[in-house]
Parts: structure tokens; sequence; C-alpha cells
């Protein structure tokens, strides 16, 4: 017998430090796009108008780490993902962690750095 509806969870962090999820049930039918609108998130409303108004957002959407489109159908059991763009290029941000933890006397000083010869 077939199910008569999937469940899915949805999980997203809207701002640093802040996560939201939502487990739904779904018919088996549902893709991407509605997953996103039966959360009631009113920041994923543009969802519902595609693709790319949903990139304008600054959003996009995967299912177990993997981008997908919107129009992605989906399955029982999946894990559907909002990402924001990025703020800072991680490489960036982890030099501006360096310098401000006080660059490479500091972790010569915690001893995780070789000491100078």
């Amino acid at each position: 017998m077939a199910s008569v509806e999937i469940r899915v969870q949805v999980v997203w962090s809207p701002a640093e430090r802040e996560t939201l999820s939502v487990e739904l049930r779904l018919p088996p039918e549902a893709t991407l796009a509605d997953a996103l609108a039966a959360t009631g998130w009113p920041a994923l409303a543009s969802a519902a108008q595609g693709d790319a108004a949903f990139a304008a957002a600054g959003l996009s959407a995967a299912v177990w780490s993997k981008g997908r489109a919107l129009a992605h159908p989906l399955r029982d059991g999946d894990r559907v993902e909002v990402l924001r763009d990025l703020q800072i290029d991680p490489m960036e941000a982890r030099r501006v962690r360096y310098e401000a933890a006080g660059g490479i006397d500091a972790l010569r000083r915690r001893g995780y750095a070789g000491r100078k010869r």
C-alpha cells in the first residue's frame, strides 16, 4: 500500500547562531518549493515565485546537503536545508580570527606552533 504522505525535515539558519527546524507531513508528490511554503516562515515566501526570486533573496536550497532546484521532488525522510549566501569568504574569516588572536606569536604561546629557530 502506498504511503498517503511523506515526512520531511526543513532546517534554516536565518541569522548567525540561530537555527529553525520543522518536521512536515506533505503529499507524496511534494516538491522542495512545497516544503518551503509549508513551513509558514514569511522570509521563504519567495520560493513560491521560483528559483530566480529565491536566489535574488540570497537563498538557495539543498536536500541532504546537495543543491537542488525548487521543483525537485521530495521523498519520505528527506532533510531540506535552506542556505544563506556567504557574508564573508571563509579564508578571509579565518585570517581575521587568526590576526585577532595575536597571529603566530599567540599560537606559539599556546603551544600550537613551532618555536622560532
